[in-house]
């Protein structure tokens, strides 16, 4: 099934298990891209900053919640979208990435004019760099490609 774009919308994201549990090892850091936008693309920066501004910060410079941590994604200064990824692992990683899915959503939801756009990223992604995403929507059943150099994140930074 092709994914569906859940861009340009409020659409709360829902976990997508078949992309979590289909991966080589499914307790592996996990990268779900949130792109914001805007038709004022500074309002959807200033907004992504406002929700980061929020959140706690760990002694490495990590910000994030239980479960999950979040990184901007550089990106191009003339860009007319705004994204971070949240990142998340270990056995519990299904309600981290719905967690900081959530919190994004509620935090930037309430902004009007505001679009949210959810890409599940590949298993070699890098969290907060750009790279090939898949943008999906809870209903996609498409398998990403699979690499054995997945990223683990230890509880210091999730």
């Amino acid at each position: 099934m092709a994914p569906r774009s859940s861009g340009g919308d409020r659409e709360r994201y829902a976990v997508d298990y078949d992309w979590l549990w289909n991966r080589r090892d499914p307790t592996a850091a996990a990268i779900l891209r949130v792109s914001v936008s805007h038709p004022t693309p500074q309002l959807a920066a200033h907004a992504l900053e406002r929700f980061l501004a929020t959140l706690p910060t760990d002694a490495k410079g990590v910000q994030g919640h239980e479960g999950w941590a979040v990184f901007p994604v550089a990106g191009d200064p003339s860009a007319t979208v705004s994204s971070i990824d949240i990142v998340s692992g270990g056995e519990d990683v299904s309600d981290g990435i719905q967690a900081g899915a959530d919190a994004v959503f509620n935090a930037l939801a309430q902004v009007d004019g505001i679009g949210l756009a959810w890409h599940q990223l590949a298993a070699d992604a890098v969290p907060g760099t750009p790279a090939a995403a898949h943008t999906c929507s809870s209903a996609s059943q498409q398998e990403l490609p699979l690499t054995p150099d997945e990223p683990v994140l230890d509880d210091e930074h999730v």
